[in-house]
């Protein structure tokens, strides 16, 4: 749960519905490992694979087989497959907050976006001045649309797609928008990312602590465990500051609007 605390782009934030002062509910959450399971399922067989196609690549991780193989269309599917369960695990969670807002303040909560990341779609994009149909795998990433692109729903044709971003539950996050001329395939960051490994949170953090912490400076936290508390820590995240800084400066995406954590829920 999150306050917005400035608009950057009053215009393009009131296309979103947001404005300052506004209690926001951002829900991260995907297939909980189902997709990570097929990842590796299929990483395992396109390895197999490799040779026959006289693929070579610097790391297992990248294995691949040509997307209408046999071994491509097979996990295309599984990860639809995955990407559906995330999709419905994540309207369940918003049903589960609205209800909760309902409830408590009679408030209700309407969608500013829903989009899935960490998996690949077909998409036609320009290559050598020529629009060609290509698989693009966005990991860490997610899709950002600019103003004008077909692709976009009506009522979000002037504005762009919104790209989230979250922080971390003692830091910022921001809601994006796509720029034009992107050069990465209309991708941004979807999160600031790690840079501590969980084992090493585990190792220099206290989940009590850390929830102490957060409580000091107004964020109430909830978490299923001491454990789980302690892999998610503040410290081992990137700066969202300067990675929306970076966005934006590498032609990906502009900041719309920031929102400030309130209550935190890790599960």
């Amino acid at each position: 749960m999150q306050a917005v605390d400035h608009v950057h782009d009053p215009v393009t934030a009131a296309a979103f519905g947001l404005h300052t002062g506004q209690v926001c509910v951002m829900i991260h959450c995907g297939s909980r490992g189902l997709g990570h399971q097929v990842c590796t399922d299929h990483v395992r067989a396109m390895d197999r694979a490799l040779h026959r196609y006289r693929i070579s690549v610097p790391d297992r991780q990248l294995a691949c087989t040509p997307v209408d193989s046999p071994a491509g269309r097979d996990y295309l599917g599984a990860m639809a497959a995955a990407a559906n369960y995330g999709r419905a695990n994540r309207q369940l969670l918003s049903e589960a907050a609205r209800r909760a807002f309902a409830d408590a303040a009679g408030a209700g909560l309407s969608l500013v976006y829903d989009i899935s990341h960490n998996m690949a779609k077909i998409e036609t994009h320009e290559i050598d001045g020529e629009p060609r149909r290509l698989c693009v795998h966005r990991k860490g990433a997610t899709r950002a649309l600019p103003p004008g692109d077909p692709e976009l729903p009506p009522d979000l044709t002037a504005a762009g797609q919104p790209v989230l971003v979250p922080g971390t539950m003692g830091t910022v996050s921001y809601v994006m928008v796509g720029l034009p001329g992107n050069g990465a395939f209309h991708s941004a960051c979807h999160g600031a990312g790690r840079v501590w490994s969980r084992h090493h949170a585990l190792k220099v953090v206290r989940g009590e602590r850390l929830r102490d912490d957060l409580e000091a400076h107004g964020i109430a936290v909830r978490p299923s465990s001491w454990r789980g508390l302690a892999e998610e820590a503040p410290e081992a995240y990137k700066d969202v500051e300067a990675v929306a800084v970076a966005t934006e400066g590498a032609g990906l995406a502009r900041p719309v609007a920031r929102l400030v954590p309130l209550g935190v829920v890790k599960g």
